[in-house]
C-alpha cells in the first residue's frame, strides 16, 4: 500500500509547489501518475477536474460537463459503464483489453490499475477453485452428474473455461447460464463453441430471480452480482437463490472487498464518475449475509490482490 493516496492526506498540487509535488509522487500509484501526466499534456481541464473532484473540492457544472464529454468520447470503458453500469462488457474488456490494443489513456489506466488487474485474477481463482467443488459433488452423486447454475452470468467465461479444461469429454457436468443481456449470451455461445463445450451449456435470457428450473442446481455461481447491492438486498437475493438450489447444494458468491477501496481509491473515483457504484464488504459482512439468508459458510477464497471475496456456503435450512 506504499503508493496509495488517502483522502485525508492527498495533495495534488500546482507546479509551483515543489514540496507538495514530491509528496504527490510518493502517494499516488504509478498508474495514476501516468494518467495525470498524459492528461496534463492532452487536456489540462480534464486533469484538473479529476484532481479537484477526487479531493472533494468544488467543481463547476461546466467543467463537469466537459469531463463527461471527454470521458464518453475517449474511453470504451466509460461508454459501457455510463450506458449500463452492470454490463458484462466491462469484465470482458478487462479480460481481453490487452489484445484489443485500446489506446485511450483512461482505458489503459483501467487495464493497468490494481482494481482492473484484480478482475482477471478473480477469474483465475474461480477457475482454480470451481473444479474442486465440482469434484466434491461428483463424489456425492451416485450418477456423478452435476448441474451448475451461473446466475447473472454474462457470457459465462468462468464456467466455459472450467468445462473446457476439465469436462469436455464427459456429459456428467453441465451448466445453465442465465442473464438478461442477449448480446452477452450470444457471445457466451460463441465462446462455448470455440472451446468445444457448447453441448454442455444452456443459455437462457431472463431474470434469474424469476427462473423456475425443472431441475435444481448442485452448484450456483453469483460472481460480481452482489458488489453494487446493499446488505439487506444481498440477503433477499441469496434467500431466493436457495429455492433453486438442492438441499445439499453449494453457493459460491463474490463481493468486492474494502481492500480495493483502501488500496486503489483513485480507480474507484473514476468508476463512481462513470456511475459504476460499489458497496464494499469485508469477509465478516459477507459471511453475515450468508448466515441471515440461511446458509452455512464452509470457506472463502480471494483473488491474489484480496480485492474480491468468494464465499462458499450450503443451505442451513430448506424451504
Amino acid at each position: 500500500m506504499a503508493n496509495r493516496v488517502s483522502f485525508c492526506q492527498s495533495s495534488l498540487s500546482s507546479k509551483n509547489k515543489k514540496p507538495e509535488k514530491n509528496r504527490e509522487n510518493k502517494e499516488l500509484s504509478e498508474e495514476t501518475l501516468r494518467l495525470l501526466k498524459i492528461l496534463e499534456k492532452e487536456n489540462w481541464e480534464i486533469k484538473n477536474f479529476l484532481v479537484r473532484s477526487y479531493k472533494a473540492l468544488p467543481v463547476s457544472p461546466e467543467s463537469k460537463k466537459k469531463f463527461y464529454d471527454y470521458f464518453i468520447s475517449h474511453s470504451a470503458f466509460s461508454v459501457a459503464t455510463t450506458a449500463n453500469p452492470a454490463t458484462s462488457i466491462i469484465t470482458e474488456l478487462l479480460y481481453d483489453g490487452e489484445k484489443l490494443n485500446l489506446s485511450s489513456p483512461i482505458d489503459e489506466y483501467f487495464l493497468l490499475s490494481k482494481a482492473g488487474r484484480s478482475i482477471k485474477e478473480r477469474l483465475k481463482v474461480v477457475k482454480e477453485e470451481l473444479p474442486k467443488v465440482i469434484e466434491e459433488y461428483r463424489q456425492k452423486r451416485k450418477d456423478r452428474k452435476v448441474l451448475i447454475g451461473n446466475l447473472g452470468s454474462g457470457p459465462g467465461r468462468d464456467v466455459i473455461e472450467v468445462l473446457a479444461a476439465h469436462y469436455s469429454n464427459t456429459s456428467d457436468v453441465r451448466a445453465i447460464h442465465i442473464d438478461k443481456d442477449e448480446f452477452a449470451l450470444e457471445r457466451g455461445k460463441l465462446m462455448a463453441q470455440v472451446k468445444k463445450v457448447g453441448h454442455l451449456i444452456e443459455f437462457i435470457k431472463g431474470n434469474f430471480l424469476k427462473y423456475n428450473p425443472s431441475k435444481k442446481f448442485d452448484i450456483v455461481l453469483l460472481i460480481g452480482i452482489l458488489c453494487s447491492l446493499d446488505f439487506e438486498t444481498c440477503v433477499v437475493i441469496l434467500k431466493k437463490v436457495k429455492k433453486i438450489l438442492k438441499k445439499d447444494g453449494c453457493l459460491i458468491a463474490s463481493n468486492v472487498s474494502k481492500k480495493m477501496f483502501e488500496e486503489d481509491p483513485f480507480t474507484y473515483h473514476l468508476m463512481r464518475l462513470g456511475k459504476w457504484k460499489m458497496v464494499f464488504k469485508d469477509e465478516q459482512e459477507l459471511k453475515e449475509i450468508f448466515r441471515k439468508a440461511g446458509y452455512e459458510v464452509k470457506r472463502y477464497f480471494t483473488d491474489s490482490y484480496g480485492f474480491h471475496i468468494m464465499c462458499v456456503g450450503t443451505p442451513r435450512s430448506y424451504f
